[in-house]
């Protein structure tokens, strides 16, 4: 196991327990059903960065960035993917967490404007994931599957880039938004009330 593995497949982990606690509707899809769901959540976070932009609200666009790895990590765990497999450290970096993980992914992308490089990645990324998709529907030639195995990876990384040129911590971050989520079930929430 690389140390990429070591660092992301514990999240992926987490998101599988999250998806079964909190998303059993959307886990009893098959497996093109699942894909074709999460594409659309791709497409809503690049509406949402661009709004974000707009203000240049930077805290949307991070909790957007930290929506979109989950997405990301939710579709992995749907292909039974490692993301930390697909995404190996670079040779010579020293990594034990994913914000050092993404710092190092991060190096060479200098000041881009982030909110312009996170809408680009979402949309073309985002678009051949599409493409993958509808092709299906068609039924002409290629492989959903295949594809998606590739993008989600490419997606993955854009996203650990930007969020590595911003401030925060990455999974404390991913875990407040999971436990945040959960809580809205009425079988995953903490019952403060009565004390259980």
């Amino acid at each position: 196991m690389n140390s990429s593995e070591r660092i992301l497949l514990p999240l992926q982990l987490v998101q599988r327990a999250h998806d079964e606690a909190a998303h059993r509707d959307i886990l009893s899809f098959d497996l093109y059903k699942r894909l074709k769901h999460m594409v659309l959540h791709f497409y809503k976070y690049a509406g949402k960065i661009e709004a974000a932009r707009s203000s240049r609200d930077s805290e949307e666009l991070r909790r957007t960035l930290i929506d979109t790895f989950i997405i990301c990590m939710a579709s992995a765990n749907a292909l039974n993917l490692s993301l930390g497999e697909a995404l190996p450290v670079p040779v010579g970096a020293d990594v034990d967490n994913v914000d050092a993980l993404a710092r190092v992914f991060a190096k060479g992308y200098g000041t881009q404007d982030l909110f312009s490089a996170a809408v680009s990645n979402l949309v073309l990324i985002g678009g051949k994931m599409a493409k993958a998709i509808e092709s299906a529907d068609h039924m002409e030639d290629g492989n959903p599957r295949v594809a998606m195995r590739d993008l989600v990876p490419q997606l993955a990384h854009a996203v650990l880039v930007l969020l590595g040129q911003l401030k925060g911590s990455i999974e404390a971050d991913i875990r407040t938004r999971l436990e945040s989520v959960e809580q809205r079930s009425i079988f995953t929430r903490t019952n403060t009330e009565s004390g259980r």
